[in-house]
């Protein structure tokens, strides 16, 4: 078999055969829109692709720079289809990892692997055997609130003196705006276009995002969107809605109930009070009681094991 290998590059259907790779080797839901974003923010270089003469997919690795920890750059797993020959695996993690020691911004490569993907315990072998060694785990921690029970609140009076409106496609702006001053979703877009794609291609078009001002500030902003359980962002049988993202301007993080109770009136003209809120944050650490109360406690969930390989001099 004549094997394909190339980088990168933007409208040639790329970031259709990654998806394509991804869900079929992990078990887990990729979108192809998502990953042109974030392709398109990094050197094309960083993601590459093995692909037969006449164009089908058969593996991808990809990689990208930390944006918390400088000179950190995150290496992806090798994916591939069933049918790869074995070759193809190591020639894309080989060639990536030359590129990446090169890299003049890069002290550390570091790695993650998703618990919930099909083939996690394959891929922590796969690492260890490159001489990569547990750093952290990423944990989410999550709790349930009924809508019904919601929208009982009785808030403070400082609470309810702030306005609120469903948002439009006039509000672009407050949108992107208050996602780009919270200080953890500042980074959540590498590009402005990303940003865009989000706000305007998803958010809005599907609806029910929420804005909160004090005055003519904006200083808050989610959306509720219902989903079905898909093993990455809600694992098991039943669905939820998730606030698909929070935005808080610095100094006031307090409105956050006042965020949900109105978030509570979109669920309602949705017509899905009878799904829980899930509610989730992130946090990392590599206590290992952490892991023993993600075996105990059902609000606990262990999401992501990160892996790091110095650079050697």
């Amino acid at each position: 078999m004549k094997i394909v290998y190339r980088h990168w590059e933007p409208d040639q259907g790329l970031e259709e055969i990654q998806a394509k790779i991804y869900t079929k080797a992990s078990g887990l839901p990729a979108r192809a829109d998502q990953i042109r974003a974030r392709n398109l923010s990094r050197d094309s270089k960083m993601t590459r692709y093995a692909l037969t003469e006449a164009g089908e997919p058969l593996a991808y690795i990809t990689s990208r720079d930390s944006s918390s920890e400088r000179g950190r750059v995150y290496i992806g797993y090798p994916w591939t289809m069933p049918d790869a020959p074995t070759e193809v695996q190591e020639t894309l993690f080989d060639e990536l990892m030359g590129f990446l020691k090169k890299r003049k911004d890069t002290e550390e490569i570091a790695t993650t692997v998703v618990f919930t993907a099909k083939i996690a315990d394959k891929q922590l072998a796969y690492w260890q055997e490159k001489g990569f060694v547990e750093d952290e785990r990423l944990y989410r921690y999550q709790l349930d609130f009924d809508f019904n029970e919601i929208s009982k609140w009785k808030l403070s009076k400082k609470l309810m003196a702030y306005t609120s409106r469903e948002a439009t496609t006039k509000d672009l702006k407050y949108l992107y705006e208050v996602s780009q001053v919270d200080p953890l979703l500042t980074n959540e877009f590498e590009t402005e276009e990303a940003r865009e794609s989000y706000f305007k291609g998803r958010v809005l078009k599907d609806g029910h995002a929420v804005l909160l001002f004090d005055k003519g500030k904006v200083i808050a902003a989610s959306a509720p969107l219902r989903i079905e359980p898909d093993q990455l962002f809600l694992l098991g049988n039943e669905p939820r809605v998730l606030m698909r993202f929070t935005a808080i301007r610095p100094g006031y993080e307090h409105v956050w109930k006042r965020l949900v109770f109105d978030v509570a009136k979109e669920v309602k003209k949705a017509g899905w009070m009878d799904t829980p809120l899930r509610v989730t944050f992130y946090f990392r650490t590599n206590a290992p009681l952490a892991v023993i109360m993600s075996e105990m406690r059902s609000e606990l969930e262990m999401f992501e094991v990160i892996l790091k390989k110095p650079l050697t001099t």
